[in-house]
């Protein structure tokens, strides 16, 4: 067999070939170019923009309504958020907290340096101690307590020959001076006490930690670590609903498609689809090439 044959047998599956993987490069390029419509003499040119370009506004509701319907369930979030794993991690960040000193951790709460942090005790502690008066004056403490003084010391002196002296008249006359000065001392000094005593009581409390306290009151680690599980299984059941609701996740998803740059989204593509497109493009050769060959029997 000569050359010029077997170059003639050749060349046809070879012709197909190239054009096969031209064409369908072309066309993989087309989907994004051209990226803007072309207008000759007022006319817009065929096949422009691009596919991709042309029909984004409804490849992004496209994505958004699937991803909403299908990908991104209810059902879904809320497994993922229950699943044991995610529990596990939550609950050990809690404890964490917890364990850690409880002056740090409310700090940490409240992102407040040392300074912010004292004067936010201080204002409590103030603000606790004006309530705390006012609730005894408006209670009368200072009587009650007087009242219960002369029930105890009168019980005390009954079969004493004190009790001929210790009466109701002579107590009246005791007590309601002393009335006056109680009165007195809790308007004037009830806050600055008070305010003390609330103040080294919570020094102590910042000293230990969270499951201390706890622990304190009755609480141990584990009773700790199932409330706080039960405590976020029931969170997000009552959550997940009001959160999908406020966020509309179609919409979100269309917007960002709509909002990225066409470069950006051919980018992506590529990125996911380089060895699908690259696939694409060399079947094409393959096609070509085989219709090359069938054409040499036909």
């Amino acid at each position: 067999m000569e050359y010029t044959e077997i170059l003639r047998l050749i060349s046809g599956p070879l012709i197909g070939a190239v054009i096969g993987y031209f064409t369908n490069m072309i066309a993989v390029k087309m989907l994004f170019f051209p990226k803007r419509e072309i207008r000759i003499f007022g006319l817009r040119l065929p096949f422009t923009p691009g596919v991709i370009p042309k029909g984004r506004p409804r490849l992004a509701s496209s994505i958004g309504e699937v991803i909403e319907k299908h990908l991104l369930t209810k059902e879904d979030i809320t497994g993922h958020l229950l699943s044991e794993q995610v529990e596990q991690k939550v609950t050990e960040a809690v404890l964490g907290k917890l364990s850690s000193n409880s002056r740090n951790m409310i700090q940490s709460l409240a992102g407040s340096d040392d300074v912010q942090y004292e004067q936010l005790k201080s204002r409590l502690c103030e603000t606790l101690s004006i309530q705390i008066v006012k609730a005894i004056e408006s209670s009368d403490a200072s009587s009650t307590i007087l009242e219960a003084f002369a029930e105890a010391l009168k019980r005390k002196v009954s079969a004493t020959p004190l009790m001929l002296l210790i009466n109701d008249k002579t107590l009246g006359k005791i007590l309601q001076p002393t009335k006056e000065v109680l009165d007195n001392m809790i308007d004037e000094h009830g806050t600055e006490y008070i305010c003390l005593i609330l103040l080294n009581k919570i020094n102590e409390a910042e000293a230990k930690s969270g499951l201390e306290l706890l622990n304190e009151i009755g609480l141990d680690e584990t009773t700790v670590r199932n409330t706080v599980k039960s405590f976020y299984f029931r969170i997000v059941d009552d959550s997940v609903d009001n959160i999908l609701r406020s966020v509309n996740i179609s919409a979100l998803v269309e917007k960002k498609i709509n909002d990225m740059p066409i470069d950006d989204l051919e980018r992506l593509v590529q990125e996911v689809m380089k060895k699908e497109l690259n696939a694409i493009i060399n079947l094409g050769a393959l096609i070509g090439f085989i219709l090359g060959l069938l054409n040499l029997f036909l």
